[in-house]
């Protein structure tokens, strides 16, 4: 076993799927789908160093979303209600306190975000 925090084996883009999971959590949010975690993304990534991270997909939210589970940062929930359009859809929620993740993720995630 080892002590290493879920934070120096998580990626960037995994930490930037976290960080919009965590401010999304705070305006009370969550839980949230995948799809609506992309579109958070897309309108706070040019708040960061895009080329740190990159553009993300649908698809590496969903990847990023089942490491941050498997490392115990997100909990995947049954939504309470199901429309037509989100029916069958996992939807994620903060497993760790926004100051945690504040603290671990990369300083250059950030810019704009509180300490």
């Amino acid at each position: 076993m080892s002590n290493e925090s879920p934070f120096e084996s998580i990626s960037l883009t995994n930490q930037v799927i976290l960080l919009a999971v965590t401010e999304l959590a705070s305006e009370d949010e969550t839980p949230v789908q995948t799809h609506e975690l992309r579109r958070h993304c897309q309108r706070h990534l040019p708040e960061v160093d895009t080329e740190v991270v990159g553009t993300i997909t649908e698809a590496d939210v969903i990847r990023s979303l089942y490491r941050l589970e498997d490392e115990g940062l997100v909990d995947e929930v049954s939504p309470a209600e199901t429309s037509p359009t989100g029916k069958g859809r996992p939807a994620y929620t903060l497993a760790v306190s926004a100051e945690t993740v504040y603290e671990e993720v990369a300083d250059e995630l950030l810019n704009g975000s509180p300490d």
